[in-house]
């Protein structure tokens, strides 16, 4: 599997785009409620989705490496993992979700789309090929039971 763009970095890019545009465009703000508490709720959950799935993995002694999913040893379907496929990169979109709400800016809302879309394409779809390769109709059993994002 060969990544375009690491997850993280494409974290760095949408969180870029999104201060950028709502400086470039202030008339697109909105005054949503509450919105440093929302926010800073948002942001608190998305770490602890985040640490969920690292703490899961390395409980099962697998890799969190996304540019190296062949050397995953097992399929993770407990914890965190009985929800969402992928929990780190859910935490990330958690992330950018609680950055659009604390900026209170419409055009955040497409990066977070095309976040999702960039990643679904070129990240979780080449892994779980990958993930389908070493672990045959255990991850296939487990793709059927447990939804890619939520």
């Amino acid at each position: 599997m060969e990544l375009k763009i690491i997850p993280v970095v494409q974290v760095l890019i949408a969180v870029i785009l999104m201060i950028t545009f709502s400086k470039l465009w202030p008339m697109f703000s909105f005054n949503w409620p509450a919105h440093l508490i929302v926010a800073l709720l948002l942001l608190v959950l998305s770490v602890g989705v985040g640490i969920s799935a690292i703490v899961s993995f390395k409980k099962h002694k697998t890799t969190v490496n996304p540019t190296k999913p062949e050397t995953s040893s097992t399929v993770v379907s407990s914890g965190i993992y009985a929800t969402s496929r992928n929990p780190m990169y859910l935490a990330m979109l958690i992330a950018l979700v609680s950055l659009t709400y604390y900026l209170q800016h419409l055009m955040c809302l497409p990066v977070i789309l095309i976040f999702m879309s960039y990643m679904t394409l070129y990240q979780i779809i080449p892994e779980e090929q990958m993930l389908t390769k070493i672990f045959g109709q255990q991850y296939i059993d487990y793709q059927a039971k447990v939804r890619r994002w939520l």
